[in-house]
């Protein structure tokens, strides 16, 4: 009787272990990926000149980052201000680094929107920036419009 019991009593307690122990066919195959939604979207605000590289080239990084991820329908890179210049091929205090990145985020995906009236301001001809971007007449209007579309903002 005793061992009947005993027998019993592992049975039970060891019965719910075996449901976490699912057949490898069922289990989910680490090689496998989810396909991302690709539903948000995302506009970088890059408004920093020359006083700051580092943050201008973490924007263009971040932003071609986001679009690579595969989680994003639309990427933007707006551009008003003293950024405009990073654009500017004959800015010669721009580094070649932070115009590759700019080609290296256009090149992955990343939407790049310079504002019309800060080409203006710096007297920029729109059709020598490089890489060529798409301009629109004012920027802050741009992101109006991107916000109201549901883009959400991040600021450099």
């Amino acid at each position: 009787m005793n061992r009947l019991l005993l027998l019993l009593i592992t049975a039970l307690a060891t019965a719910p272990l075996a449901t976490f122990a699912a057949a490898p066919s069922q289990a989910p195959q680490a090689s496998e990926k989810k396909v991302p939604a690709r539903q948000g979207k995302l506009v970088f605000v890059s408004t920093t000149g020359l006083e700051d590289l580092g943050t201008l080239s973490s924007s263009l990084r971040h932003a071609k980052a986001a679009k690579e991820s595969g989680y994003l329908s639309d990427v933007v890179w707006l551009t008003y201000g003293r950024a405009i210049v990073v654009l500017d091929p004959t800015v010669k205090a721009v580094p070649e680094s932070i115009r590759k990145e700019a080609q290296d985020a256009k090149d992955a995906g990343v939407r790049l929107v310079a504002c019309g009236n800060a080409l203006g301001k710096f007297d920029i001809d729109p059709k020598k920036l490089q890489p060529q971007v798409e301009v629109v007449d004012n920027g802050v209007a741009e992101l109006s419009r991107l916000v109201a579309e549901g883009y959400q903002v991040i600021r450099y």
